[in-house]
């Protein structure tokens, strides 16, 4: 029996990722020549505020990801971009809070220099990428026990890729759920199967979420890890 399609996909289009079924994930490099004008997009008072907390590169950077985030919603909702203001929860996670919708889709952002990724969709979900650069010391405390049995069948670089896709998985199912770092890492177990499957594990229990994907990709000038996971 074939397996069931994987629903999430991963767009570098924006007009791409406007038109396809939820969910969408739509991935971006900021310093992209066609990106430029729609990066100047006059920020909303809550942009301006949020990115006051950043450096000035850093919040350079946030309002760039920010515009775009909110042209991209603008083309999913019919309407201007101008018109589209994204708030954030208590939580620290992103809401949309205009236009009014009368299903408020869920929205998960996450972003790295001049790299953004944005996911949106009717359930729970969240996205995470990290920049492939070179390998660098693994901090062991956030990993499950049977995570760091795994790695250690790698070494330099690959380990290091490893790591990065247990990671970014930990992250987007944080974010999906809500709650961001506020939980324990090394209680939340990554498994890859042997056939390409991903299974998360919860203090135990598996998670039964609806959809995983996890890529090494390109984009730009550099190699991205992304991972989404759809509750």
């Amino acid at each position: 029996m074939e397996p069931a399609p994987n629903p999430i996909s991963f767009s570098y289009d924006m007009a791409e990722a406007a038109s396809v079924a939820e969910p969408a994930v739509l991935v971006l490099d900021l310093d992209a020549p066609s990106l430029q004008g729609l990066a100047s997009l006059k920020p909303t008072d809550e942009d301006v505020a949020r990115a006051a907390i950043y450096g000035a590169v850093a919040g350079k950077q946030f309002l760039a990801r920010r515009a775009l985030l909110r042209h991209f919603l603008a083309a999913r909702f019919h309407c201007a971009a101008a018109d589209v203001v994204v708030g954030s929860q208590p939580s620290g996670e992103p809401t949309i809070l205009a236009p009014a919708q009368t299903a408020a889709p869920f929205l998960s952002i996450a972003g790295r220099s001049v790299f953004a990724a944005f996911a949106l969709a009717a359930r729970p979900i969240g996205v995470d990428l990290e920049i492939l650069g070179p390998a660098e010391e693994i901090p062991e405390a956030v990993l499950h026990k049977a995570e760091r049995t795994s790695l250690a069948k790698f070494d330099g670089p690959a380990r290091h890729e490893a790591f990065l896709k247990i990671w970014t998985l930990k992250e987007a199912y944080v974010k999906a759920l809500g709650v961001g770092l506020a939980r324990e890492p090394s209680e939340i177990e990554v498994h890859f199967e042997a056939d390409g499957g991903i299974d998360l594990i919860d203090c135990g229990a598996r998670v039964p979420a609806s959809a995983f994907r996890c890529e090494t990709v390109r984009c730009g000038r550099e190699s991205l890890i992304i991972s989404c996971v759809l509750l």
